[in-house]
């Protein structure tokens, strides 16, 4: 069995969006800082690792949303490391919530070890594997990729920004979690210059697109005063989800940073409970060809 290490905290009132949810990207956050607690259960310490210029950095953060978690809500997060290879590990991640046994979140990172200086990457100490005590066995399908979706010819839109100092963690890169910030405004800015902003769903269609998850690969970290490039658009569309790719990019080098696929559950928000339906016709339309309907 793998080391596992628990922690639980409660939902604070800045961290809910305007449907009273708790809002995606601070999900990582809450991930970001579990992990962190747990190296230091096991030994290593922010301290320790600033001592041995040592970081980990994400390559990539797989998560599902199963259900929302709100203001007050009390969660609990329960890691483990599932493998350790030469230089990468993977880590997994289950959100519940205590009071009903809800399950939350399922989601996983791959780290790689690098060296502060140098940002390469370097073998995992033997002693610091066996800490974490992964079984290194198959990992799970998490789930979040769309099964018998119909693929999309794509209309691409794009938006630009910069990237912020307040958007910057301790290693000088944007933290993860703020990439995810940055796709949510790209997508709401591509599906309101075609006519479907979330105030148009809500008022005249009683219709909303909840997040069920995402992928996302980083190639390269951005920094402090970079120029930003997201390009975005749908790539499949199912029965009651939906997925778009938003491709982040240096806006000057073109160099690609990062990749995600992002998938949302289309609801009807007409009755007491949210019940799963298909998007109105007009605003995939709107999506895939970029004509405002």
């Amino acid at each position: 069995m793998p080391k596992t290490f628990t922690w639980q905290f409660k939902v604070r009132t800045y961290e809910i969006d305007q449907f009273g949810h708790v809002n995606n990207a601070n999900y990582l956050n809450y991930l970001e800082e579990a992990a962190t607690q747990a190296s230091t259960d096991a030994g290593y310490s922010l301290q320790w690792y600033l001592e041995h210029h040592l970081y980990w950095l994400v390559r990539k953060w797989t998560i599902r949303y199963f259900q929302p978690a709100v203001y007050g809500d009390e969660l609990e997060v329960t890691t483990w490391v599932s493998d350790v290879r030469r230089v990468r590990s993977n880590r997994e991640y289950l959100m519940t919530r205590p009071r009903d046994g809800a399950k939350i979140v399922r989601a996983r990172t791959n780290w790689v070890l690098v060296n502060a200086a140098t940002i390469k990457p370097v073998r995992i100490p033997s002693e610091m594997g066996q800490a974490f005590e992964p079984p290194n066995e198959p990992l799970e399908d998490l789930g979040v990729r769309l099964r018998n979706a119909e693929g999309m010819n794509q209309h691409q839109f794009i938006s630009y920004r910069v990237a912020q100092s307040y958007e910057v963690d301790l290693a000088g890169h944007v933290n993860n979690a703020n990439y995810l910030r940055w796709i949510e405004t790209a997508y709401n800015n591509a599906i309101s210059s075609v006519n479907w902003s979330l105030k148009r769903q809500i008022e005249e269609h009683r219709f909303a697109i909840f997040s069920a998850g995402h992928e996302i690969e980083y190639f390269k970290p951005a920094l402090e005063g970079d120029p930003i490039k997201i390009i975005s658009y749908v790539t499949e569309v199912a029965r009651v989800r939906g997925a778009w790719i938003h491709e982040i990019r240096h806006a000057e080098s073109d160099e690609l940073l990062a990749r995600e696929y992002s998938v949302g559950a289309f609801v009807d928000i007409s009755g007491e409970q949210p019940t799963p339906t298909r998007i109105p016709p007009e605003m995939l339309n709107a999506a895939v060809t970029g004509i405002p309907g």
